[in-house]
């Protein structure tokens, strides 16, 4: 566990809790492409700063180890790799927003027209 205010820690995990409730309430595309900003944005949205801890603590790592570039051990190198991966599936939601932003309200269902009912006959 990471060495910070617990308090901190806390109001990360609410943070994450009510983002996931927002993408679930979500009734609109807008109000789905807010929450998307908020994970994918270039800056400040939390797949790019989760992508940067892990590059400073690889570059870190790596350094400590004393590897040079192309020597690194395995995990060091997948987790370079997941970075990459990161920064993919960060562009993808940024995609998946845009479209999502398109998205109109779900319309309301359209009632079906009346077939028209037969006079009805008269029998004596």
């Amino acid at each position: 566990m990471l060495a910070i205010a617990h308090g901190d820690h806390d109001a990360a995990l609410r943070y994450l809790g009510q983002l996931a409730e927002r993408a679930s309430a979500a009734k609109t595309g807008s109000a789905v492409a807010e929450v998307l900003s908020e994970i994918a944005a270039p800056t400040g949205g939390l797949l790019h700063l989760t992508r940067d801890v892990l590059v400073r603590a690889w570059n870190t790592a790596r350094d400590l180890q004393g590897s040079a570039p192309g020597t690194e051990p395995e995990a060091f190198v997948q987790v370079g790799q997941t970075t990459g991966l990161m920064s993919q599936a960060a562009h993808a939601m940024l995609c998946a927003r845009n479209h999502a932003a398109r998205v109109s309200q779900p319309a309301a269902p359209t009632p079906q027209a009346s077939i028209p009912q037969p006079a009805a006959s008269r029998h004596r």
